[in-house]
């Protein structure tokens, strides 16, 4: 059970998740988390003491939260059902909140690396293990086909389609760009091209 200081801390990173990913770190206002959260701002700077950690403590608990999703969502005999049903799964969760905010890695690549190498470091992070993971399958796959492509840089293609489905879902709020996207996924996995 957690205590009330515990409590408190999570539903200000929760909500503070929410607020990044849909308006950026940025263009998100310590009024706007104190407004949402209900904390007062000496709780809020007493487990947070700067924007920046707090933003950190987000983008830590997105990143476990993220690696459990990878996980769990590698299911399958085959290592191009596992990468498909990976695909899959990242559908499923950006259809959760309707594409709103999109990705919040994507989101924080974009606007924080250049400027807080702290944020760029945990983004890199998830990036390299979703691209490791996606390699690992691939390498698999390469001892059974013949495909020309290098498992590694076919990975690290698999995740730029992906975020670029997700980000064209958003913009268009029209599921079907990442749809299209993990079409060409299947088809360059399956080495049906």
């Amino acid at each position: 059970m957690l205590t009330k200081g515990q409590e408190t801390r999570n539903r200000i990173i929760q909500t503070s998740r929410q607020l990044f990913t849909r308006q950026g770190f940025q263009n998100t206002s310590i009024s706007e988390i104190i407004a949402a959260t209900g904390v007062k701002k000496g709780n809020l700077y007493y487990h947070f003491p700067s924007k920046e950690e707090l933003g950190i403590a987000v983008l830590t608990d997105a990143r476990d939260e993220f690696y459990t999703i990878l996980d769990n969502s590698f299911a399958g005999k085959k290592p191009e059902a596992k990468i498909i049903h990976s695909c899959d799964s990242i559908m499923a969760l950006m259809q959760q909140t309707n594409f709103v905010g999109g990705c919040l890695f994507g989101n924080t690549a974009l606007e924080m690396t250049d400027s807080s190498s702290r944020f760029g470091i945990i983004v890199r992070e998830v990036f390299s293990r979703w691209t490791d993971m996606i390699a690992k399958e691939l390498h698999q796959v390469a001892t059974t086909s013949t495909g020309p492509i290098n498992p590694n840089i076919l990975a690290t293609a698999i995740v730029a389609i992906l975020e670029g489905g997700i980000m064209l879902s958003r913009v268009y709020n029209d599921k079907t760009h990442l749809n299209n996207c993990i079409s060409i996924i299947k088809m360059l996995v399956e080495n049906k091209n």
